[in-house]
């Protein structure tokens, strides 16, 4: 796409005076983009159909920001300092086209249809996990950047990909999937504050939530041992647990998501490639 690499070198400078934000990483469907302004500035990023998230950078001026997975094609950066003055980042966003699949003939069972005792337990593991996405760890670990969260992987689920069955969309996949054996040690891609482990989620089976800070947090999915707990600070590389194939999983896999400001999922390859090097 020829417009990457002009949107890639989107670096915009502050200074002490202007919040005007300074930023790497290109604005695009799914991406993150590392940025700096003036110490504890509010920030908003919004669309003009209405979209709208507000939040403050740090006391360094530093934030990230994350783009859903259907982004407006264009939408505006703004930053206020503490003293009032105001800088606007106008944005282009760069689309995807994501691989849909349409599966039809599949019996009711296999789409929608559960039982009392699954729905019991769908309950419970959703009030796990809205506990969780609503705590806010301390911590600036997403500093150190990512790195994957295992090796020699083949990619077998892609973000954005989507799934009509029986002419019935379905949620959009919003992570990563790395097809590797069960028992496969599954390391933090960043340092990071454990705010969920639990062996046993419904769709999700064995999972582990990690605050890395700046509102970005992994989830990994269907593993067959955790090795971590709830609270924990574990450090990038620290061995979380291992690969597995609980929960609604065919095979053994890792499903790893990447949540922003508990807002949407952004793709979990855009922290792989992002610089924060200007933050540090």
């Amino acid at each position: 796409m020829p417009m990457l690499a002009a949107l890639a070198a989107l670096l915009i400078s502050a200074t002490d005076s202007t919040p005007t934000p300074m930023c790497t990483g290109t604005p695009e469907q799914g991406a993150l983009m590392a940025c700096r302004t003036t110490p504890n500035a509010a920030i908003t990023l919004s669309d003009d159909a209405g979209f709208s998230a507000k939040f403050k950078a740090d006391p360094a001026g530093r934030f990230v920001v994350g783009f859903s997975r259907d982004a407006a094609p264009h939408m505006t950066l703004r930053a206020c300092a503490n003293g009032g003055a105001c800088a606007a980042l106008p944005l282009s966003i760069v689309a995807h086209d994501y691989k849909i699949e349409r599966i039809n003939g599949l019996p009711p069972g296999k789409v929608s249809t559960f039982s009392a005792a699954q729905l019991v337990h769908i309950r419970k593991s959703s009030a796990r996990k809205k506990a969780a996405f609503a705590i806010k760890a301390d911590t600036d670990a997403y500093l150190a950047g990512f790195a994957k969260p295992v090796q020699n992987a083949r990619i077998s689920g892609f973000y954005g990909s989507q799934r009509v069955l029986n002419g019935k969309p379905k949620r959009p996949h919003m992570g990563m999937d790395f097809a590797v054996p069960k028992g496969t040690p599954i390391a933090a891609p960043a340092g990071g504050v454990v705010t969920l482990a639990d062996p046993d989620l419904y769709f999700e089976g064995g999972t582990v939530f990690l605050d890395h800070g700046q509102g970005l947090v992994s989830v990994f999915m269907h593993m067959s041992s955790l090795d971590v707990h709830d609270g924990q600070r574990v450090k990038k590389g620290d061995i979380l647990g291992k690969v597995g194939a609980t929960g609604r999983a065919t095979g053994p896999h890792l499903h790893w998501s990447l949540k922003w400001k508990n807002r949407y999922y952004v793709n979990p390859d855009s922290a792989l490639s992002l610089d924060v090097s200007p933050l540090r």
